[in-house]
């Protein structure tokens, strides 16, 4: 995967947190966070990794809880 993420830019080949991980009939659909905290859905399968969908960053950086490395 070559692609990076629109928000801040981190490549999307080093997810900064896995969330979470699922066994499908396909692959593995597998949720994470980027360093911006946008959180995205993936799916992995024989051909690779694509990203499916992907949210949008807290619009608070200072806000509790946000994952923006400093």
């Amino acid at each position: 995967m070559t692609t990076h993420c629109p928000h801040c830019g981190w490549p999307d080949s080093q997810p900064f947190s896995v969330l979470s991980r699922h066994a499908t009939a396909a692959g593995m659909t597998v949720w994470v966070r980027c360093a911006c905290g946008s959180a995205q859905i993936r799916e992995v399968g024989p051909g690779g990794a694509r990203v499916v969908s992907r949210g949008r960053p807290d619009p608070d950086p200072d806000a509790a809880g946000s994952r923006c490395p400093t």
